[in-house]
């Protein structure tokens, strides 16, 4: 499963208007197909013509706006999520997931895309056999890296040429893990050694073959120290 988040201006800077704009969070239909592809298309008019999107916005069926109205019936979208869950081959649900978040005052972004991710996660763990998010960030994408990782991402791995040139201003990008639940193997193995006695539990600990938690912690943190340095 993996999310493509763009964000405009993601920084921590304040405005004396920020308080005045109230936000309604709704879903594609509220908004309509013309204004979410309108919305999209301005951010890259080289990645969806209305052929393209109609087949998204159609297969769409776990969606997340945001929005508000103006001047009577006018209507303006900060932020859009549109997901389509399926099942592959081997019955695993993958959600393909589109985001866009873009507000000209940047605590707005962040406010938008904080409160987008968090619906979408509370939507995840509703849905069957999803155990973990993959989000791909673009490398230059600095403030979306750190946004993810504010969220409770942790950042997994380079990936070379991922995004399309015409789609992106960078082809590579950084991989970034959110773990919703243990898979359904470790639930068995951790109730598997409630029942075993405790001279079996000693011989398991003593066997190399096992890695423990702390390993595990371990070699996620070096991974992520080598793709920091990557960075820098």
């Amino acid at each position: 499963m993996s999310i493509r988040l763009n964000t405009r201006r993601l920084s921590t800077k304040t405005f004396k208007s920020s308080s005045l704009i109230h936000f309604h969070y709704g879903t594609k239909e509220d908004v309509g197909f013309k204004r979410l592809f309108h919305f999209f298309h301005q951010a890259f008019p080289l990645a969806f013509n209305r052929e393209t999107f109609q087949r998204a916005y159609d297969a769409s069926d776990i969606s997340k706006t945001v929005y508000r109205t103006k001047y009577c019936c006018k209507l303006k979208i900060y932020g859009a999520i549109l997901a389509t869950s399926i099942f592959d081959s081997n019955q695993k649900r993958k959600l393909k997931i589109l985001m866009l978040v873009e507000d000209n005052h940047s605590i707005h972004a962040i406010n938008i895309g904080k409160h987008l991710l968090l619906q979408m996660i509370e939507t995840c763990k509703q849905l069957e056999n999803i155990i973990q998010i993959y989000a791909y960030v673009e490398s230059t994408n600095i403030d979306g890296i750190n946004f993810y990782k504010m969220m409770g991402f942790q950042q997994r791995e380079i990936l070379q040429d991922y995004f399309p040139p015409r789609v992106s201003l960078t082809s590579n990008a950084i991989k970034l893990e959110y773990r919703l639940r243990t898979s359904i193997s470790n639930d068995l193995i951790s109730n598997s050694k409630i029942m075993v006695s405790p001279s079996s539990i000693k011989n398991n600990q003593d066997s190399p073959s096992e890695l423990s938690p702390s390993s595990n912690i371990s070699e996620l943190s070096t991974a992520n120290s080598k793709v920091s340095k990557t960075i820098e």
